[in-house]
């Protein structure tokens, strides 16, 4: 009983080697990969481009450390190539064991191939790494992993997917779709949107709980606009965003719970219609925007039992409603005639135009701020983002 535990806890150490561990193939003929952990498998896999010899061929390759020499047998590494994708499928045992093999997946990619199609992880329990990566671009980039971190320097793909849970995800992507998706662990992120190939607008999902998410967002590229949705519960969110020149209107929508909300965002130049939320509960909410020019701009923020800072350029024009409660709400800037006009509650307009700006709070402040377009606006205390 004592020897399982101690199995459960550490990780194996006898390193063994068995058939098929190394693959190669040609990335022309398959630039899909699938990679496939069965049964009990734990590890790493990492991805690294800048490899070449004359053949111009790729490599899966994988080293498995074991408990003891008798369980090599119960570990099996099938290559399967069909249909331009090579599956490659790490197998532990079958019968019911108290072990876990440990693996450590490396895919070389030569340095002359500079596009691969469709990568897929399912993995539970591994991990993923990535070097030299940014002259690197996949079709799409998936993963289903579980209880281990995702950490890329620079990964590029029309799509990228990656989940896990209960560890973090860090790096930097470039793509024109984007879903970071993890549990019970922070996002740190630095993210350039690409257009996207399929001509949808560009998607930034980001989701958590109990952590925070800190994200560095460049669309100055996406000519589609955005929508980027930015959800945890119990943690903080940091957000900070450039808009360039688009033809659609863009989306910003920022959710959590029991944690501040900090946003920056230049869309002075996109041209579009601009929608930006915020909604949190019992911490404060700090925003800085500067909105399109002469374009429709909503902007909201909800919490309760905290302050909200709302800055924006005098680029807005529009409807004003803040109210709070047993505090004050404070609008500062020019051109403003207010309706109602009562310590806790301020309704009106800032000249003529159909934007419409919403705050709502209770038990503390509520204020909106006007800076004079070309003036810098309060930048919050931590974004665009973190060092991870």
């Amino acid at each position: 009983m004592f020897s399982s535990l101690v199995n459960l806890i550490h990780q194996p150490s006898l390193a063994i080697r068995v058939s098929n561990d190394d693959t190669t193939f040609n990335p022309a003929e398959f630039p899909n990969l699938v990679i496939r952990t069965q049964r009990k498998v734990q590890g790493k896999v990492r991805i690294i481009h800048g490899t070449d010899d004359s053949s111009g061929f790729a490599m899966i390759s994988t080293r498995i450390w074991v408990h003891r020499e008798s369980e090599k047998n119960d570990i099996t590494v099938t290559p399967k190539f069909e249909n331009k994708t090579l599956t490659f499928i790490i197998e532990g045992p079958s019968r019911i064991s108290s072990f876990n093999i440990y693996h450590e997946t490396t895919i070389q990619i030569p340095h002359s191939t500079e596009f691969m199609g469709n990568l897929k992880l399912e993995a539970p329990n591994t991990s993923l790494s990535g070097e030299d990566l940014d002259r690197l671009t996949w079709a799409s980039v998936k993963s289903d992993f579980s209880n281990s971190a995702i950490a890329i320097q620079t990964l590029r793909a029309d799509i990228i997917e990656l989940r896990t849970s209960n560890a973090n995800i860090a790096g930097a992507f470039e793509a024109g779709h984007i879903e970071l998706i993890t549990s019970n662990a922070s996002i740190f992120a630095k993210i350039k949107i690409l257009e996207a190939r399929d001509g949808r607008q560009s998607t930034v999902t980001t989701k958590t709980s109990n952590a925070q998410i800190n994200l560095h967002v460049d669309a100055a590229s996406a000519s589609q606009g955005i929508r980027m949705d930015t959800t945890t519960k119990n943690g903080k969110v940091i957000i900070g965003a450039l808009l360039g020149p688009s033809v659609k209107s863009s989306y910003a929508s920022m959710s959590t719970t029991n944690a501040r909300i900090e946003f920056n965002m230049d869309a002075s130049q996109s041209g579009q219609p601009l929608d930006v939320n915020a909604k949190t509960s019992n911490s404060t909410i700090i925003a800085s925007i500067m909105p399109p020019k002469n374009q429709f701009f909503k902007g909201s923020a909800f919490t309760t039992n905290a302050s909200i800072a709302f800055n924006l350029t005098e680029d807005y024009f529009g409807q004003i409603d803040i109210d709070t409660s047993n505090a004050n709400a404070i609008i500062e800037g020019s051109e403003i005639v207010l309706d109602i006009d009562k310590k806790a509650s301020k309704h009106g307009r800032r000249g003529f135009g159909p934007g419409q700006v919403v705050l709502g709070t209770s038990n503390s402040s509520s204020t909106l701020r006007f800076y004079p377009v070309g003036e810098n606006l309060p930048i919050t205390s931590n974004a665009p983002v973190e060092t991870w």
